[in-house]
């Protein structure tokens, strides 16, 4: 389980402003006709910052580094690598996939998460390299290639969310992660050219975009999975704690697991425990 942020003098930080970024960019691609959040802010948050109109691009292709620099941690004291390629380093597939008829199908984690380079800064967000579900690619810059299970659904939702929340306007990284009807991608295409939605955010942004605590898969099939992703909370006065949730639609498309929406914000929650819930291993 993880634990709060323990700086000596400062008062314990929500990162719901996880979920408000992620669910507020995402609603944004999806063209959502009007955005309202049931979370509320407070004066401890994390704020998302405006950033200046900028040209949106695709991002060049990364630097060809191998391995990683000396790691970091995150706002709540948890470790996160940082890989010499921006865009990630990949690991091997050493450990077993989850079959159908295993008992822990839908409730398993993935390999490798709780290990070095498990969680990496990718572009500013912190994002889930496994051992066991993926990803196995990265072209243009976008790590991608998930298991066709349940476990690798939920990686590609994590991916997807911090991915696309940091490089909004990336047209790369929303082609590989996010699955847009043609009507959705010629609304994208001109609010990226606008500069509405940024290349890539600042680090006023990313910095929130941590790793979630935990997922629960609602429903799985082969083509759709429904999901939740949890992210760290508040912790209360009495000693109760909560967790930020969105739910993610992850669809099978052209070989890997892509977010589609109905073009509406997606559904977020507050829990107060994380029963039911696959904590990251």
């Amino acid at each position: 389980m993880t634990e709060e942020p323990n700086t000596p003098g400062t008062p314990p930080q929500r990162i719901s402003a996880w979920t408000v970024a992620s669910v507020l960019l995402l609603a944004v691609i999806m063209i959502a006709a009007s955005i309202t959040f049931a979370l509320r802010r407070t004066e401890t948050e994390p704020t998302i910052a405006s950033s200046a109109p900028v040209t949106a691009t695709t991002a060049p292709p990364p630097t060809t580094g191998h391995g990683f620099e000396v790691p970091e941690v995150d706002l709540f004291g948890r470790r996160v690598d940082v890989p010499r390629n921006p865009a990630g380093q990949l690991r091997d597939q050493s450990a077993s996939q989850r079959q159908p008829g295993d008992p822990q199908w839908l409730v398993a984690a993935p390999a490798g998460l709780g290990e070095p380079g498990g969680w990496q800064r990718v572009y500013g967000a912190v994002v889930p390299f496994s051992t066991s579900d993926g990803p196995t690619s990265i072209v243009d810059g976008v790590a991608g290639g998930f298991a066709r299970t349940p476990q690798g659904a939920a990686l590609a939702a994590a991916m997807s969310v911090n991915q696309v929340a940091a490089r909004p306007g990336d047209r790369a990284v929303v082609a590989a992660r996010m699955l847009l009807t043609p009507a959705e991608r010629e609304a994208f295409d001109l609010r990226a050219a606008s500069g509405i939605l940024p290349a890539q955010q600042p680090d006023s942004v990313t910095r929130t975009l941590v790793a979630p605590d935990a997922f629960r898969i609602d429903s799985y099939a082969e083509d759709l999975v429904v999901l939740r992703l949890a992210a760290h909370g508040q912790r209360h006065s009495d000693g109760r704690r909560s967790w930020q949730t969105v739910t993610v639609p992850m669809v099978w498309h052209n070989g890997d697991w892509r977010v589609r929406g109905s073009g509406s914000q997606l559904p977020t929650e507050v829990v107060g425990d994380l029963t039911g819930w696959t904590v990251w291993s």
